[in-house]
């Protein structure tokens, strides 16, 4: 498709389905919605201006996906900003590393709840993870196991809502795929040579910022 002017594109019905996406905070990718990534494609030229009355940039990643991001300086942004939380920013980072795993990509990175878990604990430590869920002083091995279970329910539905992930299944053999979004984790290592390294040393390092273009929501476990 080809658009002459502003007006066409939002003439277009995929407008309004692409711009409610873009400022609830949706990432419009390639592998999770093609129609509205070909309309953000062929549009963008002419959206640019349109989102920059809005104090927001549509942006897009090499990885195949568009998302808006307010203007930092902008108080407050005109399309609102939202926040991840610490845990959601670990369990992005741990599906970003598992997205470019041989060992996922041979499954068709369709991912166990349980394999996350434990590759958080497993680069974390169990005591660190635990730091970044709410807890009682003293500890409960059975409370601190549901909390943490709770804790990382509560970040996959987020990312799913931002469509970072796809959740496939029900119950026992529910698994997590991580789409292209996914990727936008690893953004603060995205030059380092080695990128799953990098990540890993970002999740040890307890590193909860987003990417330079975002605003941080920091953590100092």
């Amino acid at each position: 498709m080809t658009y002459h002017s502003l007006e066409q594109v939002i003439a277009d019905p995929l407008f309004a389905r692409a711009d409610l996406d873009l400022r609830r905070g949706r990432h419009i990718g390639a592998d999770y919605d093609p129609f509205l990534f070909d309309f953000l494609t062929a549009a963008k030229p002419f959206l640019d201006s349109f989102y920059g009355r809005y104090e927001a940039s549509l942006l897009a990643r090499e990885e195949g996906y568009f998302y808006l991001l307010p203007d930092r300086l902008a108080v407050p942004p005109p399309l609102g900003q939202r926040k991840l939380t610490a845990m959601d920013m670990l369990v992005g980072q741990a599906l970003a590393l598992m997205r470019i795993d041989p060992k996922w990509l041979e499954t068709n990175l369709r991912i166990p709840d349980m394999a996350v878990l434990g590759l958080l604990e497993q680069i974390l430590g169990e005591e660190r993870l635990l730091r970044f869920i709410p807890r009682r002083r003293g500890r409960d091995v059975d409370q601190d196991a549901r909390k943490l279970r709770e804790a990382f329910a509560f970040s996959v539905r987020s990312l799913e809502r931002q469509c970072f992930i796809k959740r496939e299944g029900r119950g026992d053999t529910a698994v997590i795929r991580p789409l292209a979004a996914i990727m936008r984790f690893a953004d603060p290592v995205r030059t380092s040579g080695e990128l799953d390294v990098a990540l890993q040393s970002l999740i040890a390092d307890g590193q909860i910022a987003e990417d330079s273009d975002d605003p941080d929501a920091e953590s100092d476990a």
